[in-house]
């Protein structure tokens, strides 16, 4: 989804929590231009947080997006935080942002893989910013048919700065790093030569292992006509200079 934006030369987006809120969020929320479009609009709760960087218009270690505010029930305040296979869980206390006057709110959620509340804990963390007093009996916006509140901004980033990815809770837990993704395909950390499968026909009705051309060659028969070659040649050399 990144594509090339008209930047300045030695842009830089590292916006205050203020900044976001003012000049991008409420914004949108009003469905104004923002003059630096590097915030992409997707359905953000559908989606595992290792997927999102591919998705965004900007960023290396944080990205940010503009996102629909899922709710549990339709008519209700209370955001459904489920999310790809997974959910966000809030942590610590709502931030205030804007002074004097409150702008936003500012919550911090961290991403746990699996079904709740047994999930498991990660790295990956979002900033999420909402709009603060909205009135939300009067608050829809004609153009998109969405009121005020249901549009979010987030900001999200792995605490260690790797590409962790955390797979189905049905597997054994394991993350993947850009540092692993990057090595070799191949683990020769146990061994140099391939594992040698002992052969259980005797207890498998008859049918072997499958082997690979490489493990055949080592299984094959020795060649004792070369190897009797070998060692006559190689007495004649020892004896024939004594």
């Amino acid at each position: 989804m990144k594509s090339e934006l008209n930047l300045p030369a030695g842009f830089r987006f590292h916006p205050t929590d203020e900044e976001l809120v003012k000049f991008y969020l409420c914004r949108k929320c009003a469905s104004e231009q923002i003059s630096a479009p590097v915030i992409a609009e997707i359905d953000l709760y559908k989606f595992n947080p290792w997927e999102l960087p591919e998705m965004s218009l900007y960023g290396e270690k944080e990205w940010y997006f503009f996102s629909p505010r899922d709710r549990k029930y339709p008519n209700g305040s209370r955001p459904n935080r489920a999310a790809g296979t997974g959910y966000w869980k809030a942590t610590g206390a709502d931030k205030p942002i804007g002074k004097p006057k409150t702008l936003g709110i500012k919550k911090a959620l961290v991403f746990y893989a699996g079904k709740a509340p047994k999930g498991i804990k990660t790295n990956w963390i979002m900033h999420e910013y909402r709009l603060a007093n909205v009135d939300r009996s009067a608050s829809v916006n004609k153009k998109n048919n969405l009121r005020l509140d249901d549009w979010v901004l987030c900001r999200i980033y792995n605490k260690k700065g790797t590409m962790e990815k955390y797979f189905p809770a049905d597997e054994k837990p394991r993350t993947t790093t850009m540092a692993e993704q990057s090595s070799s395909p191949f683990d020769t950390s146990d061994s140099t030569y391939p594992t040698l499968q002992e052969d259980d026909s005797s207890s498998s009705g008859g049918h072997g292992h499958v082997v690979s051309p490489d493990v055949l060659e080592v299984q094959s028969e020795p060649k004792w006509g070369e190897l009797e070659d070998a060692l006559e040649a190689f007495d004649t050399s020892m004896f024939g200079s004594a």
